[in-house]
């Protein structure tokens, strides 16, 4: 039985231990965490063990998952640093923190394993991106990829750089998505909708279409013409939103998510 070690037992932690467990995977969980209300969550809701510190999960733990904030990052590595045995697998979902910056901090032989997940990974509906790094063997990057596919959905890369725009389309994407159902909320008050029916139309029609292209296999721009008549209101909706920019402000969006991106992983 492969034993999995959370440092920080916050959201994503608990979702990714969750997935594992209700998966039925063959696995035990353990978590530490500085705050005795986070651990306790973690062993509750997981099933896993709640462990006071990161020396008793270095000794207890076959894969590492740094589920820490990235201002948090630094000082959970020097506690790493030299402690990580040859056959333990380092999994960091750390944004802006590449491969060569965690090898550095914790030496070119760790076997590490570099993960991008978004936030729908707290109910099982999440995406993630990984690489291996350089010392990590294509049996550590598949270990990775199950325990994220207990969250959702996972996709392995060859090439780091590429993590930058993921970061964009899938880690930021979620924002977006909130963004522009915040400014339908708006605009559906503003025609004359009460506050709460506006709510129910405007999230259950994100979420039916986002199943609909899921469960159809239908290209997204089938699915976009299926529903837009010639003359009719979808149409004149569409003409709007082109006419106000829409497609070329979401490709701004998308470079502009990249290039912070790019910025944060140059430290």
């Amino acid at each position: 039985m492969r034993c999995i070690g959370f440092v920080g037992a916050g959201n994503m932690a608990r979702a990714m231990g969750g997935g594992l467990k209700a998966s039925g995977a063959d696995v035990a969980l353990v978590a530490t965490d500085p705050e005795p209300a986070a651990r306790e969550r973690f062993a509750a809701e997981t099933g896993g063990r709640a462990l006071l510190d990161v020396d008793e999960l270095l000794a207890t733990a076959d894969v590492i998952v740094l589920a820490v904030k990235p201002q948090t990052l630094p000082a959970v590595l020097d506690r790493l640093a030299g402690r990580l045995g040859s056959e333990q697998v380092v999994i960091s979902i750390a944004a802006g923190f590449t491969l060569s910056r965690l090898a550095s901090r914790l030496g070119a032989a760790t076997r590490l394993v570099r993960a991008m997940p978004n936030t729908p990974a707290m109910i099982r509906e999440g995406m993630t991106v990984l690489v291996g790094g350089a010392a990590a063997t294509r049996q550590d990057v598949e270990v990775a990829r199950q325990i994220f596919t207990g969250v959702g959905d996972a996709v392995v890369v060859d090439d780091e750089a590429l993590l930058d725009a993921v970061t964009a389309v899938s880690g930021s994407g979620p924002g977006f998505v909130f963004a522009f159902a915040e400014a339908w909320l708006r605009a559906a008050e503003s025609v004359g909708l009460a506050p709460e029916l506006a709510e129910r139309l405007v999230r259950q029609t994100l979420f039916g279409a986002a199943a609909l292209w899921r469960q159809s296999g239908e290209p997204v721009d089938r699915l976009r013409a299926m529903v837009t008549s010639p003359g009719g209101t979808t149409l004149a909706g569409l003409e709007a939103l082109e006419a106000g920019g829409f497609a070329r402000t979401t490709g701004k969006a998308i470079e502009a998510a990249t290039r912070r991106s790019k910025e944060l992983s140059a430290g």
